[in-house]
C-alpha cells in the first residue's frame, strides 16, 4: 500500500487517515506499507502498525515497511539522523527497506529528533527557513542553481551513508526512486552495495521497458509506484490511465475493473506494485488480482499505449529536467 495523500498544501485526507487506513490496510490482510518521511504522515502509521501488533493481527516479522530519505538529508551525516527520525515516527527498531527518494540534494532543513511527527511550519519541499516558497521554474535558468538545491554533495557519498545505515541494522535492504538507467549503473558498479529495488513511476502510459530489463539483467527488484496513473498531477487536457479504452475493453472482456486489469498486467510483468487507496472496497480489489490471467494478446495489446509519459513532471520542483 502507498501511503502518499499530497502535501499538507494539497492534500484533502484528515488528521488521522492514514492511521484508520493503515489499520485497514492491515486488517484485511495487506503485509506491505510503503511510506516517506516527504508525506510528513509517518506518525499515524507507526501507530497504526504499533496498535495492529498490540492488538494481536500481525508481527513486525510479518510485515514489509518501507521509507524514504528526504531531499535535505542527503549529505552523509545528515542521513542516519533523518532514518532515525523516521523510525522514532514508525515507533519501529529497522525498516524493511529504505530508499534514496529523489536523486536531488537539498540544503538541509533542521528537525527535532527527540520528537514524533513534525510541527506545521515545517515543509521541506520548500525548504523551510532557507527560501519558504514554492519553486518557479523560470527563474531557475535565470539564475543557477536555484537556491533550495545542495550543490556540494554527490549521491555516492548520500548512498555511502545508506550502506552504513543498513550495516547497521537500522535498514534491512537500500534503494533508490526516480533514477534512469544511467544513475541506477552508476550506483551499480560503484563498489559497494548494489540498490536492491528502483522504484519509479510506471504505468501502462509508462511502460520504462529499458530501466525494467536493465534491473533484470541486474537482479535490481523493480517497483512501480503510481501504477494506475497520477491522477492527482494530471493535467485538465490529459486522460487518466484507468479512462483509456483499451483498458477498458480488456477488463469488461474479463468481467474485471480497469485497475485490476492495470495491477494484473504489473504482475504479469513480473513486478510489484504499490497501489494507494482510501476506499475499502479499492484495497481489497489491490489484494485480489492473483487469481486469474491476462492473456497474450491481452499483454501485447497494452505494450501497444505506452507513451513514455511521465504524471510527474519534477522540473518545477527540483530545477533539474530529471526525465530528459
Amino acid at each position: 500500500m502507498g501511503t502518499f495523500t499530497g502535501t499538507r498544501a494539497t492534500s484533502a485526507a484528515q488528521a488521522g487517515t492514514l492511521y484508520e487506513t493503515t489499520k485497514m490496510w492491515i486488517r484485511m490482510g495487506g503485509r506491505a506499507i510503503d511510506a516517506a518521511q516527504n508525506y510528513l504522515n509517518e506518525q499515524e502509521i507507526g501507530d497504526a502498525i504499533a496498535d495492529c501488533i498490540d492488538e494481536g493481527i500481525v508481527t513486525r516479522e510479518e510485515l514489509f515497511v518501507s521509507s524514504k530519505l528526504n531531499n535535505p538529508y542527503h549529505r552523509e551525516e545528515h542521513v542516519r539522523p533523518a532514518l532515525e527520525k523516521t523510525l522514532l515516527d514508525l515507533r519501529l527498531d529497522y525498516v524493511d527497506m529504505y530508499l534514496m527518494h529523489w536523486p536531488t540534494a537539498f540544503v538541509h532543513v533542521p528537525f527535532d529528533g527527540t520528537k514524533r511527527g513534525f510541527p506545521e511550519s515545517y515543509e521541506p519541499d520548500c525548504c523551510t527557513g532557507v527560501t519558504g516558497v514554492n519553486w518557479d521554474p523560470e527563474e531557475f535558468e535565470k539564475d543557477w542553481p536555484p537556491p533550495h538545491l545542495d550543490m556540494g554533495v554527490t549521491i555516492h557519498q548520500t548512498w555511502n551513508a545508506m550502506e552504513q545505515c543498513a550495516d547497521a541494522g537500522l535498514a534491512r535492504n537500500i534503494g533508490v526512486c526516480n533514477t534512469k538507467v544511467t544513475l541506477l549503473h552508476e550506483l551499480a558498479k560503484g563498489g559497494g552495495r548494489t540498490p536492491s529495488v528502483v522504484q519509479v513511476e510506471c504505468h501502462p502510459y509508462n511502460q520504462q521497458i529499458g530501466l525494467l530489463k536493465y534491473c533484470r539483467m541486474n537482479k535490481i527488484a523493480f517497483q512501480p509506484y503510481s501504477p494506475l496513473g497520477y491522477g492527482a498531477f494530471k493535467g485538465d487536457d490529459e486522460v487518466t490511465v484507468l479512462q483509456n479504452p483499451v483498458l477498458g475493453e480488456i477488463a469488461k472482456q474479463h468481467d474485471k475493473s480497469t485497475a485490476q486489469v492495470v495491477l494484473r498486467w504489473h504482475i504479469q510483468r513480473g513486478v510489484n506494485t504499490c497501489p494507494f487507496s482510501l476506499h475499502e472496497n479499492e484495497l481489497r480489489q489491490n489484494l485480489s488480482v492473483g487469481d486469474w490471467e491476462l492473456s497474450e494478446e491481452d499483454m501485447a495489446t497494452i505494450a501497444t499505449i505506452d507513451k513514455q509519459f511521465h504524471y510527474l513532471r519534477p522540473d518545477s520542483w527540483y530545477g533539474l529536467p530529471l526525465w530528459s
